[in-house]
């Protein structure tokens, strides 16, 4: 897809980072914009601004993990501008520390937000845009952890791991489709994913405050950037979109290179 003029385009976790940054794009590129997230202030302040920039939005307060109210967004998107042409399956949250120590809930959370939350808005919207035969793209964020196990993410990476292999095999269902899919792997951007607001006060723990390490905290990324090579990728039909390449490219030799020397290579 290289032409989003009067199109429509549906990002979720779309209040901040990322999610604002690629609303945003969209809109500077004529497409129309479906915005959701659970803050729904927040949403309003990004409608807000979608609009100022002379593009049509709403703003449907969504919570990813519920399957209800992802199929409602789908049919919101529909009612009011009658066609979806990018869905970007972005809302994401984060815990730290060890896997060994995460209760239950805390998998949960995450796995709910990052997993779920792709899979119900792969099934709210891919089978109405297969039908409506036009051109299409799909964007699951992921994350250099879904490509290379740090430490100190065990949930975080798990979850971003299952979304590399979910749509990758989205990919492989859709080839002979209109719908192009890609899958946004940032590094270290500058977006609230770390502060962790949106989860429930009962869940919260002191050591989710922590600062983050300085080695990702010096290589920092704004919204905006990662968002222009999103829609770059759409363009040119990208399956993997990395925002730190050359990080990127380091973390996977290092992994792969495990791999081939596991199995003699």
């Amino acid at each position: 897809m290289r032409d989003f003029n009067g199109k429509t385009a549906v990002v979720t976790g779309a209040a901040s980072g990322i999610g604002s940054a690629l609303s945003l794009a969209f809109a500077a590129r004529g497409a129309k914009v479906v915005l959701a997230d659970v803050e729904a202030n927040a949403l309003e302040a990004v409608r807000a601004d979608v609009e100022a920039a002379g593009m049509e939005a709403i703003a449907v307060p969504t919570d990813v993990t519920d399957e209800g109210q992802v199929q409602a967004l789908a049919d919101a998107a529909w009612d009011r501008f009658g066609a979806v042409h990018v869905v970007c399956n972005n809302a994401g949250v984060l815990i730290r520390g060890n896997m060994l120590d995460a209760e239950r809930k805390d998998w949960e959370w995450i796995m709910g937000v990052n997993v779920w939350g792709v899979i119900n808005g792969v099934r709210a919207f891919v089978p109405r845009m297969r039908e409506s035969d036009e051109e299409g793209h799909i964007v699951n964020t992921a994350s250099e952890a879904g490509h290379f196990a740090g430490d100190g993410y065990g949930v975080y990476n798990t979850s971003k791991f299952a979304v590399v292999g979910l749509t990758e095999s989205l990919a492989r269902d859709l080839r002979n489709t209109k719908i192009g899919v890609s899958m946004l792997c940032p590094g270290q951007v500058e977006t609230g994913i770390f502060t962790n607001t949106n989860r429930p006060a009962a869940f919260r723990k002191a050591s989710e405050d922590a600062p983050m390490d300085r080695r990702i905290a010096e290589n920092v990324q704004e919204p905006a950037d990662v968002a222009a090579k999103v829609i770059a990728g759409i363009e040119d039909g990208a399956l993997y979109v990395f925002s730190h390449e050359d990080e990127a490219r380091q973390l996977i030799s290092k992994r792969n290179g495990r791999l081939m020397r596991s199995v003699g290579g």
